[in-house]
């Protein structure tokens, strides 16, 4: 059996989250509104395009997404989930820049990581912290599959 041949690393991660959920409970929700979140979304999404790619090409959508903080078009447009806003600046600027890397590499694979972490080199431990305030606001059951997802441009 599968599950049998992986039982320790399913326990392992399990122990993870199980750990995860009870720290999400001490996480702050950061307060800002929709106007806030957009200059904000604008003025990061504007330095690190320039900082990676030497120019900003990017159009930016902000919307709800279900299971996502942002993604990135092969066009270059960059979607960021609107519950977004709720997380501190630090991790708004980590995961916009980890969408323009994909601009120049659209796989998670060596060259993207190489621009991740050039800006970041603790990605890691963003990632973690990103995976607590997914719990804390419920990234992945918050919305319902019948509703209809709120849109806007802002570039």
């Amino acid at each position: 059996m599968i599950i049998e041949k992986h039982k320790q690393w399913i326990m392992t991660k399990y122990s993870k989250l199980l750990k995860a959920i009870e720290r999400s409970k001490n996480i702050e929700l950061v307060e800002r509104s929709d106007t806030e979140f957009t200059n904000l979304v604008k003025k990061l999404v504007d330095k690190a395009t320039r900082e990676i790619l030497g120019i900003n090409p990017c159009k930016v959508i902000i919307r709800k997404m279900k299971t996502r903080w942002t993604s990135c078009s092969p066009k270059g447009t960059i979607t960021i989930n609107v519950l977004a806003k709720y997380l501190p600046t630090h991790l708004i600027s980590y995961i916009i820049y980890h969408e323009i890397c994909h601009i120049i590499e659209a796989k998670h694979n060596k060259e993207f990581r190489t621009c991740t972490k050039k800006y970041y080199p603790n990605y890691k431990i963003l990632e973690k912290e990103l995976m607590l305030y997914e719990i804390k606001i419920g990234l992945y059951s918050l919305f319902d599959a019948n509703k209809t997802a709120t849109t806007y441009l802002i570039t």
